[in-house]
């Protein structure tokens, strides 16, 4: 068994601002990747597409960034030494596959444009993870669950501004902005993570040579040998969970334009409901997770959200509907870092942030992404109402998964710092 890979001092106060800065590049990903669910309608009726073709839209990004998240991850922690490089690289990049997005003229264009985009941030997320987690092992589940609130940041401002800017500007200027403003941020984070000792150790001179893939293997191996129950668990409960998520910011907005009769900047407002409790909430049952185990707190988180979409679904339309989003907000986003902050406590100390946060971001990408299009069939056997019987079911189906994790409800746990 690995030993603990140990930082040699205490995060200071310009690691805490480098830690800040690389959370905060975060945000951009999430703010154009949220604001294309807003301006999907309008796409969807431009080009009349069908609801399976619609569903194919977020099904392509998803399993695309769960694929590449996958390898991602393993060669990230192949390439320890070179991190703080992918992290400037792969920002660089989801701003040109969005630029892309805007300036692609046909439909497959764009969807070619957007798996570029997917990719990059799927690259993203086991590097900054993989980093804060090392720096900041006291405060996994906080520090990943703050990183999870600043993607909720990016995705309560996206649908709003999209909703707003959609009234002056066409959405093909919106998304040809992402390049410069991601070239913008990555000099930013260039300039803040180099006075950073913390991350220059650990993410730029901490070995001066690519990890042996050998090396790597047994170590991954070790790992699955160790907690492969446990682990496995965890996978399922991210792709149980995937399927439910991954239909529903793609498929709401439809719901709202199609069955509601609601405007672009009435869609964007109940998106931005959908993210905005969760900038509050994910920190909060983060920072909980940490003193009480990760178990129970998903139990709770998994039985709101399928209490919440059945009220959703039985509740029509109104100010009840409004409401409810807000409070499924809440919810919403708190599984996955939880998840994976649990995954990072069982391989702690053995240099496979990226890999373990790769795999468990694989299933959960390429789940959420078949979502969509398990949705796509749904509605278009019994109509846009039964999304949220739908969402309620697969919450349903992985909180029965997460009891048969109860009896190693502590993995992982001794071994974290």
């Amino acid at each position: 068994m690995a030993t603990a890979s140990a930082v040699s001092t205490e995060p200071v106060l310009r690691d805490h601002v480098a830690a800040g800065a690389v959370i905060s590049s975060h945000t951009l990903q999430h703010l154009y990747g949220h604001a294309f669910w807003v301006i999907l309608p309008t796409i969807y009726t431009a080009l009349g597409l069908t609801p399976i073709a619609a569903g194919l839209v977020g099904s392509v990004r998803m399993v695309g960034s769960g694929v590449s998240s996958t390898v991602g991850g393993f060669l990230v922690d192949r390439l320890q030494h070179r991190r703080l490089m992918i992290l400037y690289l792969s920002l660089a990049a989801m701003g040109l596959g969005y630029f892309l997005v805007g300036a692609a003229p046909t439909y497959v264009l764009i969807l070619g444009a957007l798996m570029v985009a997917s990719i990059a941030g799927s690259i993203w997320h086991p590097t900054a993870r993989g980093l804060l987690s090392q720096i900041y092992p006291r405060r996994r589940g906080f520090m990943i669950s703050v990183d999870r609130s600043a993607g909720s940041v990016g995705d309560t401002a996206g649908p709003l501004l999209a909703g707003w800017l959609l009234a002056y500007l066409l959405w093909q200027q919106i998304f040809l902005a992402a390049f410069p403003l991601a070239l913008l941020l990555m000099f930013l984070l260039w300039r803040l993570l180099r006075r950073s000792e913390a991350f220059q150790n650990i993410g730029a001179r901490s070995r001066g040579e690519p990890r042996p893939v050998i090396e790597q293997l047994r170590e991954l191996r070790g790992l699955f040998q160790d907690n492969g129950r446990i682990l496995t668990l965890l996978i399922t409960i991210k792709a149980v969970a995937g399927f439910g998520q991954g239909g529903l910011f793609l498929w709401l907005p439809l719901y709202l334009s199609e069955s509601v009769g609601m405007d672009e900047l009435g869609i964007g407002f109940h998106l931005a409901l959908l993210t905005a409790m969760g900038t509050v909430t994910n920190p909060a049952f983060g920072y909980l997770s940490d003193r009480i185990g990760r178990t129970p707190v998903i139990i709770l988180v998994l039985a709101a959200k399928m209490a919440l979409a059945a009220l959703i679904a039985l509740s029509g339309h109104g100010i009840m509907l409004t409401v409810l989003i807000a409070a499924l907000g809440a919810f919403n986003f708190v599984v996955n870092p939880l998840v994976q902050t649990w995954a990072l406590d069982i391989a702690h100390g053995r240099k496979l942030e990226g890999t373990t946060l790769g795999v468990l971001d694989g299933a959960n990408f390429i789940f959420t992404g078949i979502g969509p299009l398990m949705v796509g069939f749904v509605v278009e056997a019994w109509g846009f109402e039964s999304l949220f019987w739908y969402i309620a079911a697969m919450s349903a189906a992985a909180l029965v998964v997460v009891m048969f994790t109860l009896p190693f409800a502590r993995a992982g746990w001794s071994n974290r710092y």
